[in-house]
């Protein structure tokens, strides 16, 4: 080959930016998940299901990006249509499909990693627990059509991959577009769901600003993402697929890495706190459990004011309103015995016993 045709088949070769986008994101999405397991271990937190799906969410996010390198190195991903042949497009195509069901999984698994965090910490209320219920109900939802309709997009199914085939497929850019809306839609809506509750807790305004300000951050920046994410699908076209393809891949890889950081900034601050030599009794903020606990549980016990709405993971310096009300009065720190003291009526008391999710 004559270094001429070389130049012309790789001078319009952009799949340098699906390994930039992917390997800037994707680690710092690591790094912070890890440091969110060094904050629970820190703030002596036990690890609970918002743990455990961001993990998973995590592991999805690294299969995704390995299967957009595969595609680059294998299967003709940012070069030109014409310079790959028929068989390596009909990989590509069944890949591509292959990724974008790794993509909802990831999205949904980092909401429901968030949703979970939420009932971790306001989970006694029982209003917002039915505004949680709804939002996993349309997070679910969300990623069962999608799925649905990312692998039957064509009928036959193998037209996706083979042009030449009878039959007919939707329009896939319309498709892409339009579940980029409610994917941004949905990432609002999870987002702003704790604001009400940060607003309700009894603590400064500085410190119900830093609470707010910390979801902000991470829904501004998810947004952003999302929207360039969206913008890049008016620069498709099907005729030209592994090429112009390349920065919508590369957007959506992005924006998963970026979800996964910005559900984890929530429960870091354990770990500010440590290494600004923060003291773990300060009682503004305290940390997500009590220090001499002996059992863990999802929930802690708001039976006594050392045990107040004190979550496991995000530091929440004291519980709203209506479970204040619910507790025994501060000037007793120790829980009464049986039948000594202030009684508690059956319905209060339920709210006061620790709840499992499962």
């Amino acid at each position: 080959m004559s270094s001429l045709q070389y130049e012309d088949l790789h001078l319009d070769d952009i799949s340098w930016r699906i390994w930039v986008g992917t390997l800037t994101t994707i680690i710092p999405a690591t790094i912070v998940v890890v440091l969110r397991f060094v904050a629970r271990y820190v703030s002596r937190a036990g690890l609970w299901w918002d743990d455990y799906t961001i993990v998973i969410s995590l592991v999805l996010n690294w299969a995704m990006d390995a299967l957009r390198w595969a595609q680059v190195l294998q299967f003709g991903l940012g070069k030109h249509n014409y310079q790959i042949t028929d068989a390596t497009f009909q990989s590509f195509g069944k890949t591509f499909i292959g990724s974008q069901v790794i993509y909802f999984t990831t999205a949904v698994f980092t909401k429901v990693s968030l949703l979970l965090l939420y009932y971790r910490i306001f989970g006694v209320v029982r209003t917002f627990r039915w505004a949680l219920w709804i939002s996993f109900g349309l997070v679910i939802s969300y990623f069962i059509s999608c799925t649905i309709v990312s692998i039957v997009s064509c009928s036959p199914v193998p037209k996706f991959w083979d042009p030449s085939l009878p039959g007919y497929c939707i329009d896939e850019v319309a498709f892409f577009r339009w579940n980029g809306f409610a994917n941004m839609a949905l990432d609002i809506l999870v987002l702003c769901l704790p604001y009400p509750m940060a607003w309700r807790l009894q603590t400064s305004i500085r410190q119900k600003f830093i609470l707010t300000g910390i979801f902000l951050l991470g829904g501004f920046s998810v947004c952003v993402v999302s929207v360039l994410r969206i913008v890049s699908f008016d620069f498709v076209t099907l005729e030209d697929v592994t090429y112009v393809s390349v920065t919508p891949s590369t957007w959506s890889s992005i924006e998963q890495s970026v979800g996964v950081i910005c559900a984890c900034l929530p429960t870091l601050r354990p770990l500010v706190r440590r290494l600004y030599g923060a003291s773990s009794n300060t009682p503004e903020w305290r940390s997500g459990s009590t220090p001499n606990s002996s059992q863990r549980s999802s929930f802690p016990l708001r039976n006594s004011c050392a045990d107040e709405e004190n979550s496991p993971g995000i530091a929440v310096p004291s519980c709203p309103q209506e479970v204040r009300k619910s507790e025994p009065q501060c000037s007793d720190p120790q829980p009464s015995a049986p039948g000594e003291g202030q009684s508690i009526d059956e319905g209060k008391s339920q709210a006061l016993r620790p709840v499992s999710f499962a």
